[in-house]
């Protein structure tokens, strides 16, 4: 089986494929750059999209510890939970976050940790339902379009990014994409009909998934 991940593995986690025969191919579909910035002023809860949002918020020596924290993705909560921020949902992917927030959170003001290639759901929402947000580009994502020209069973996809990074001019109408998410897995549909969503969203739960559905791929 020939696998592609559109993120550079550990080699912890590169060798959980290679003891099982997996042929691996790895890129970097996305290049991270933390910005800089000041937190503004005010009484506001704080949402982050990613694990990159709080990594960058982190990097500027941000301190929430007085305000609720909402997350998109375990690994930003478990990343911030453990510098001590006090974090009170977490959402699969930014649609449903903003579900929680109107059912629940409706009377909070946000501040919004994004990135630069964020998807508009979720300020769309909170936009149409009234809920006051300042929103903070905390990171910007540099696309890596992929130059690999192998045909590959499958590949792991961490972002819609990736996916447009992985199709720019390709066509693998047959392979299975597995995804870290819905959002991400809604971006790949439009380049292929075999798609699978991991149970968990972080980047051991994709290849986890890989992994266990391995027989069947």
């Amino acid at each position: 089986m020939k696998l592609l991940s559109t993120k550079i593995l550990s080699p912890e986690q590169q060798l959980r494929f290679t003891k099982v025969g997996i042929d691996l191919t790895m890129y970097d579909a996305l290049t991270i750059k933390s910005r800089q910035f000041s937190i503004p002023d005010g009484d506001y809860a704080a949402i982050f999209t990613s694990q990159n949002a709080a990594q960058s918020f982190l990097d500027n020596g941000g301190d929430l510890l007085e305000r609720q924290v909402f997350c998109v993705g375990e690994k930003a909560a478990l990343l911030l939970s453990q510098n001590g921020q006090k974090v009170i949902e977490i959402a699969q992917n930014s649609f449903d976050l903003g579900q929680i927030i109107i059912k629940k959170h409706k009377n909070f003001k946000f501040l919004y940790f994004s990135g630069n290639l964020r998807r508009p759901e979720l300020p769309q929402l909170l936009t149409e339902n009234q809920i006051p947000f300042k929103e903070l580009i905390a990171y910007d994502s540099v696309i890596n379009y992929s130059d690999v020209e192998s045909r590959f069973d499958a590949a792991l996809f961490f972002s819609p990014s990736g996916v447009t990074s992985f199709f720019k001019n390709k066509s693998q109408g047959s392979l299975m994409a597995i995804c870290i998410g819905k959002t991400t897995a809604d971006a790949a549909k439009k380049f292929t009909n075999n798609i699978q969503i991991a149970l968990h969203t972080t980047v051991d739960g994709v290849i986890d998934f890989a992994l266990k559905n391995n027989i069947s791929i």
